[in-house]
């Protein structure tokens, strides 16, 4: 018996490496040999080790939430004192940062591979690191005004199993259950009714912050607008965030999803552009990019279910772990006349967590097939923690040149350009395409501020711009084709398209522009400010250097030469 499962052991663990290996044996030889090992090894090491150590990390984070439900009610004065002893903790390591002298940047303590972004190795070594990891509760729900308060910890998930049953969901909710609240608020957040309400930080009503003294700010658009406007896209370069309160919305069990299928991306731009201008424009937009032309539109209702004018419409519980990936089963609407059906609320809300958008089938190619579904996806998809935190330094850098994670957020106009650009220097499908509505606020516009000439006209005197964001995750047609890809080179060459449109890219991904390009991609004229007045400049690194990949990862000295070289022939 012992002999039988020994053999029926080795015999799956042979298969994975066998059936992993379909499309690495292209991997070109000039990749280093632990990376081409790995890259042999990586789906049974997903499948036997990280999805079952992913699903542990996933019960004890809902038994964690089942448990903190659980001890609800607490008087709303016990909550308080309970979050300002947690921000006292914070308070106290920065005073005494300050009574030693303020050496070293500050920085929090959480290592990198915990963090939702493509960096690997600490750039923390010279840093003085704050615990924060404790500021991880729900605060409280004003259902009155309509509001969350939450610590920075906190998920999307948990927020989704507190608000859905209130009938209550986020004005902007990030679509992966792992994310958390603060990397999206301090950060960049963006969601398929983000055409309506902006990205995620439009959301905030209120931030609770720690400057570099230990001085505890409460900050509003009210109260003090420059620090409010700035700390988004800061990345922590202006304090620590200890409470974030953002704005809800009244929701309803489903949605009623609308798929509709393109043939060009003038036509998907076109069409997206028609969608965000309706009367009653849908609540979610968002498209997937299959190929260099075909696309699906997906357009999303509130609705209450099978009733009333929606009762011929089917229900698709799309994320059962037995059924198909989301975007394979969007994928079945191409070249057709389209389609309509309800999708229950949380499903729809997390429907990329099983698949990490598509990202699981590069490492797992059989995922997605019946078989492993019902056998073994109830566990889940493998935690990014994890991935990340099995890879070592020459694998990471070598994966930065066979895989592609980047986003461009462009003007909404220019898309047709941007996804000729995308399949030139990328070749990455699918692609994902979020139309965001971005607002220019002047001086106050901070980090991302769009044109003049690319601002509507609105009735209401807002100044705001169409752009979408596209994000392409997987390995570049050149990698499968057995060749080079440069990625240094199609990074920048993305870079300066998106500069020379009005657009940005996302700072999670693996940026290949010096200090000076980033300076000009990005504003900081508000936020520069604000570090002065904040008393930032000498505790804080700038946003380049935190979101920047580690030294040796991709080389631009001969870039920043050239730069020295032309300011020392102006002077």
């Amino acid at each position: 018996m012992v002999w039988t499962v020994l053999a029926l052991l080795i015999g799956l663990f042979a298969f994975t490496v066998i059936a992993g290996s379909h499309g690495e044996t292209a991997l070109a030889a000039s990749f280093p040999w632990q990376f081409r090992l790995a890259a042999k090894l990586r789906t049974p090491v997903l499948v036997f080790i990280v999805v079952p150590l992913s699903f542990l990390m996933w019960l004890r984070t809902s038994v964690r939430r089942q448990l903190a439900l659980f001890k609800q009610p607490r008087s709303k004065e016990q909550v308080e004192n309970d979050h300002a002893a947690a921000v006292d903790e914070v308070v106290v390591q920065i005073k005494a940062w300050n009574a030693a002298g303020r050496r070293g940047k500050l920085r929090t303590a959480r290592p990198n591979w915990a963090s939702m972004s493509t960096k690997l190795a600490s750039n923390k070594t010279d840093a003085h690191r704050i615990s924060v990891g404790h500021l991880n509760r729900i605060l409280e729900v004003n259902v009155e005004a309509m509001t969350i308060k939450v610590e920075p910890g906190v998920t999307f998930g948990e927020i989704t199993d507190v608000l859905l049953p209130l009938a209550l969901a986020l004005q902007t909710h990030v679509e992966m259950e792992s994310i958390t609240i603060g990397g999206c608020a301090l950060g960049f957040g963006i969601e398929t009714n983000s055409h309506k309400t902006g990205f995620f930080q439009e959301s905030v009503v209120e931030y609770e912050i720690v400057d570099s003294y230990g001085k505890v700010h409460v900050v509003s658009k009210e109260s003090d607008a420059e620090l409010f406007y700035a700390l988004p896209w800061s990345y922590g370069t202006l304090g620590f965030g200890t409470a974030i309160t953002l704005r809800l919305v009244q929701c309803k069990p489903y949605v009623r999803m609308v798929y509709e299928p393109t043939c060009s991306p003038e036509e998907l731009e076109r069409r997206l552009t028609q969608y965000a201008a309706m009367a009653e424009p849908p609540e979610f937009l968002e498209a997937t990019m299959f190929t260099p032309t075909d696309a699906v539109i997906q357009a999303g209702w509130y609705s209450d279910g099978p009733i009333g004018k929606d009762a011929r419409l089917r229900v698709s519980p799309i994320n059962h772990f037995w059924k198909p990936f989301f975007y394979r089963h969007v994928e079945t609407f191409l070249g057709g006349a389209g389609g309509e059906e309800l999708l229950p609320l949380k499903h729809f809300l997390h429907r990329f967590t099983r698949s990490i958008f598509w990202e699981i089938e590069d490492m797992i190619p059989f995922s997605n097939h019946p078989l492993y579904r019902v056998l073994w996806g109830w566990m889940g998809a493998p935690e990014v923690s994890l991935l990340k935190l099995f890879q070592g330094p020459v694998i990471r850098k070598a994966s930065v040149y066979a895989h592609v994670v980047q986003e461009s957020i462009m003007p909404l106009r220019s898309l047709p350009d941007g996804l000729r650009l995308f399949d030139n220097v990328f070749g990455v499908y699918p692609l994902l395409v979020f139309p965001v509505r971005v607002w220019n606020r002047g001086e106050l516009s901070g980090f991302v501020t769009p044109p003049e000439h690319l601002l509507e006209p609105s009735a209401s005197g807002e100044r705001t711009a169409l752009y979408v964001d596209v994000g392409a995750y997987g390995v570049p047609r050149e990698v499968k084709r057995g060749g080079r890809w440069d990625a240094k080179a199609s990074i920048r060459k993305m870079e300066e398209w998106t500069h020379q449109v009005g657009g940005w890219e996302a700072l999670y991904t693996d940026i290949a522009c010096t200090r000076r390009e980033f300076r000009a991609l990005f504003d900081h004229t508000l936020q520069d400010k604000v570090r002065t007045r904040m008393g930032g400049d000498d505790a804080f690194t700038e946003v380049y250097d935190k979101v920047r990949p580690e030294a040796g990862i991709i080389d631009l000295s001969a870039e920043m030469g050239e730069e020295a070289s032309k300011c020392n022939g102006k002077h």
